[in-house]
């Protein structure tokens, strides 16, 4: 019998979206090999709401983390494992207009939630250089993702929700029902929706070994410090990347970051692995949420880029509503009204 809906790819996007269609009563049915180079898979899942130098909010955030939180708290229960762990962010500041610009952005009230802790803290000096010290985030977090896709993979092939096959969008067409491609970067290479403003980013990242360090708290500096989720080992990283020449890890890359983690830390470090993704994102950092003008049965729930782990429930549920009770997605992510035809 078939299902209601087909899902093409079971990385954040296939797995949050499979998840709030079935919480609304939908068969699916998810196709993914396992076996292709895949972004979340290879994600550190930290979730932060403020970003970049300037430290601002980001989009849509007092939205997206109230639905990750409850999201992921389900997902877990129903799972029998910790999906999500609530951790705070200390960003490391670099110079007294650093402190100057964070001093002044906890006096916005549109930020108090997250930047309510307005000491100024000073890490172990034993571990790490922080010579003008660091502030707190609050609100963060991390998406333990390998952990999670796979007992999810186990979930959808108990109730034999999955298909361990490809699905083309050729093949997509002769389909009967709705058929969605949540397979990443993929589509930005073949289909129906290449002609969508796709900027695919690689990122690599390193896994690292050290006898000390915080295991309750991401560490922000010129590279991003968190828990690897074992004892002992931490993710650093990971890089943007927009033009390369291999999907492959690069020897500049791991030289790049261990010079940056030497500026950081205090301490020694082995590097035990050296990993890299392809991240769908777009060219307006805004998802691709929607179906086909012309082939409506065929949609796309992508593109969420480096921020996937916090845009993925929330606009996994709006898509689930669209689909199922008509609700009107937002213009900001809701498809062109022209694509090309296969």
């Amino acid at each position: 019998m078939a299902p209601d809906i087909t899902i093409v790819g079971q990385g954040i996007c296939g797995s949050l979206l499979s998840w709030a269609l079935m919480q609304r009563g939908l068969t699916v049915r998810v196709y993914d090999t396992g076996s292709h180079l895949s972004a979340t898979a290879a994600a550190s899942g930290i979730i932060n709401p403020i970003t970049g130098k300037r430290y601002v909010k980001s989009w849509r955030i007092d939205d997206l983390i109230p639905v990750a939180e409850r999201t992921y708290a389900a997902m877990g229960q129903a799972l029998s494992i910790q999906v999500y762990t609530p951790m705070p962010i200390y960003k490391l500041l670099g110079s007294v207009r650093e402190q100057n610009d964070w001093s002044a952005r906890t006096t916005d009230y549109a930020y108090q939630q997250y930047l309510s802790d307005t000491i100024l803290h000073t890490l172990n000096k034993d571990w790490l250089l922080n010579d003008f010290g660091a502030f707190a985030i609050q609100g963060g977090g991390i998406v333990h993702t390998p952990s999670f896709l796979a007992r999810y993979r186990d979930y959808l092939r108990d109730k034999e929700a999955l298909c361990e096959e490809s699905l083309t969008h050729e093949q997509a067409l002769g389909l009967k029902g709705r058929v969605i491609f949540c397979d990443g970067y993929r589509s930005a290479r073949e289909g129906l929706f290449t002609s969508l403003p796709w900027q695919i980013v690689k990122g690599e990242y390193l896994l690292i070994r050290m006898k000390d360090f915080y295991d309750d708290r991401i560490v922000g500096g010129d590279t991003t410090i968190s828990p690897a989720g074992q004892p002992g080992l931490w993710y650093a990283g990971a890089t943007y990347q927009w033009h390369y020449e291999t999907t492959a890890p690069t020897q500049q890359y791991r030289e790049e970051v261990i010079e940056s983690l030497h500026q950081m830390l205090r301490i020694p470090f082995e590097v035990v692995h050296h990993g890299t993704g392809v991240r769908p994102s777009t060219r307006y950092r805004r998802p691709f949420i929607g179906f086909h003008p012309q082939h409506a049965h065929i949609g796309i729930f992508n593109g969420m880029g480096t921020k996937g782990m916090s845009l993925a429930p929330y606009w996994a549920e709006r898509f689930a509503s669209h689909i199922v009770t008509g609700e009107e997605l937002p213009a900001e992510v809701a498809l062109p009204g022209s694509l090309p035809v296969l």
